[in-house]
């Protein structure tokens, strides 16, 4: 972890704070059920929980002896930027074919494309979590909750 690791989760805890703040002004529950700001609040208060975690843990391993400052250790990781460049290629194209093609096959590509590619798994795990991801989401979201999508040739 580096420096800059301490400034995340500082800005990240801030950012959380202020959604704590402004979840506060929700009514937390009713009688018989949680209300509009009982999520907002919990998940507000996680985050920021994490977020010190996380700068807590990364301003400890910069007071490390053994901890390097070397300028090269803190460069950017060129396959990594290009496999971040990759996924959000992916998901543009993904948001640009899914009315023309259908959001489920348009899914299933863009998951392929994370699992073989960016993630280079191998075809056999691709496949199968591309798969059961795109089932489960289709089941929940479209069979179950009757949530609209757009379908295309297929019909789905």
């Amino acid at each position: 972890m580096t420096r800059a690791d301490v400034y995340v989760g500082l800005v990240l805890a801030a950012g959380f704070g202020a959604g704590l703040w402004e979840a506060s002004t929700f009514q937390y529950g009713t009688e018989f059920a949680p209300g509009p700001g009982f999520a907002p609040v919990w998940l507000s208060a996680i985050g920021i929980v994490l977020s010190l975690l996380i700068a807590l843990n990364a301003f400890k391993a910069t007071r490390r002896p053994e901890h390097s400052t070397d300028v090269a250790s803190d460069a950017l990781d060129k396959s990594g930027l290009h496999r971040v460049g990759a996924a959000l290629a992916g998901l543009a194209a993904m948001l640009a074919i899914a009315p023309w093609l259908g959001l489920v096959p348009s899914i299933f590509g863009f998951l392929l494309f994370l699992t073989l590619y960016v993630q280079r798994l191998s075809v056999v795990t691709g496949i199968v979590a591309s798969a059961a991801t795109v089932l489960f989401v289709y089941v929940v979201f479209v069979r179950l909750l009757d949530v609209p999508i757009s379908s295309g040739p297929l019909g789905f």
